[in-house]
């Protein structure tokens, strides 16, 4: 691992914090609740994290489909960047995500949900060049979800399998709160911590605070912004924004 420290290590911590637990865009806790049967959500999406070494994000497509019962599909294609000072300006195409979400319990009339969401990561990026993460990688999180009235609370834990070089298996942790104003906004804040995803990195802990802004009857805007409270060198800043379409 002490090959590729320094620049490209960030650059992989912030790789990894982009595309882990993205499906609850904005925020990287996600949500027990699939995508309506036969319907499909699109979200045209740009993420940043600037690190100690500089910013590395994606600019992606995220497809999300009722593709059965209590079940949405999920494929990302995402296109890579990585500005970190050792190894100059990168491009190109990220690790792309494939994944299923089930929804195994629900209880409307109490707001009680749950679901697993098994997710693949592909070794499509290039590892060498801070775009991807070499190896394929395995999500295997559980959501768990409480609504009344106005307000949502999601919560849930993930175990990332990850067998690239200096990498580790790790957990994700998050806690996210939303609160609902009319039909047309709905702001919240999470807190999250993941164990250490390299040999040589530090655990970290961050928080993000967004908004989701219903523009149209099938048109979303999604927003938020966050940063680390610990191992704040693997995030200093990070961005989220995305155009939603509801089809």
């Amino acid at each position: 691992m002490k090959a590729i420290a320094g620049p490209l290590v960030l650059a992989m911590l912030a790789a990894c914090c982009c595309t882990i637990a993205r499906a609850g865009a904005p925020f990287q806790t996600d949500d027990p609740e699939p995508v309506d049967l036969h319907h499909t959500e699109v979200n045209l999406a740009l993420q940043q994290t600037r690190t100690n070494a500089g910013p590395s994000g994606t600019m992606a497509a995220d497809v999300n489909h009722g593709c059965a019962a209590e079940t949405q599909c999920h494929f990302l294609v995402p296109l890579a960047f990585n500005g970190s000072s050792g190894s100059g300006w990168q491009s190109g195409i990220g690790d792309i995500e494939v994944g299923v979400k089930y929804r195994f319990f629900h209880r409307p009339d109490d707001g009680v949900m749950a679901a697993i969401y098994p997710t693949v990561f592909l070794p499509t990026g290039n590892a060498s060049r801070g775009l991807g993460n070499g190896r394929a990688q395995l999500l295997l999180p559980l959501w768990l979800q409480k609504s009344s009235g106005a307000w949502t609370w999601d919560a849930g834990a993930g175990y990332l399998v990850n067998r690239a070089a200096g990498a580790r298996n790790s957990w994700y942790l998050g806690l996210l709160g939303q609160r609902s104003f009319g039909d047309r906004l709905k702001l919240g804040g999470e807190v999250f911590h993941r164990t250490a995803l390299a040999q040589d990195a530090a655990p970290t802990t961050g928080f993000n605070l967004g908004a989701t802004v219903k523009l149209t009857e099938s048109r979303n805007l999604l927003l938020a912004v966050g940063r680390g409270l610990q191992g704040v060198a693997a995030n200093r800043f990070s961005l989220y924004a995305a155009y939603q379409l509801e089809l």
